[in-house]
């Protein structure tokens, strides 16, 4: 494909050149030697510009995918950064079934952000998850540790504790489904499910 491209590239300088050199040599004094010394010297020019025009394309492509990665790194960063502050608080909670349910889904979230650390190209399949998913899980886990911390143990907080471990299954799910559509090079849609979680938030105020 590129020989093809090449020999067509030639063939276009040449009729330029050529062209030149005719227009010069025929309506101009110049004569023969200097009508062809011109003719090529718009060849070489043009030559010269399509070469710079390519290779600023290029630069400017390869500028774009590093922008891309460098973003990609800042967001599994901070992705993990929250896994890890999510993973902490589940020490403030005395439940071990739970703080091991809390520990399990911020190891899977750790995964999903190392992938997305190193394929930036599937950071829109995961957008959902990174801008709302997350941080969602932390305002539960930390409702959890606020109420489960507290000396009097009502009812109402009692059934608050079961809702939130309710949840804290289907979040696991939910990350679970996130990774492997991610390794399948398929697209998870959050909507519905950050529509449930939200509703359920508001039912926690």
């Amino acid at each position: 494909m590129e020989e093809p491209n090449q020999l067509k590239k030639g063939f276009l300088l040449f009729l330029l050149g050529t062209a030149v050199f005719a227009a010069l040599f025929r309506f101009t004094p110049l004569g023969f030697l200097l009508s062809s010394l011109a003719g090529i010297a718009v060849m070489m020019a043009a030559h010269y510009t399509v070469k710079a025009v390519r290779t600023a394309a290029s630069s400017g492509g390869n500028t774009g995918e590093r922008q891309a990665a460098a973003n990609a790194e800042t967001v599994a960063a901070e992705g993990m950064k929250k896994m890890r502050a999510i993973s902490g608080s589940a020490r403030l909670i005395r439940s071990n079934a739970v703080a091991g349910q809390i520990r399990e889904i911020c190891r899977t979230g750790a995964r999903i952000f190392e992938y997305l650390g190193k394929h930036p190209e599937d950071m829109g399949k995961a957008r959902q998850f990174v801008n709302y998913y997350v941080d969602a899980t932390k305002n539960i886990v930390d409702q959890y540790v606020e109420l489960s911390g507290k000396k009097d143990m009502t009812q109402e907080i009692e059934t608050a504790l079961g809702k939130v471990e309710g949840m804290l299954s289907s979040i696991g799910d939910t990350y679970r489904r996130q990774l492997a559509h991610l390794y399948e090079d398929d697209l998870l849609d959050l909507n519905a499910e950050i529509t449930l979680l939200k509703k359920t938030m508001e039912l926690e105020k």
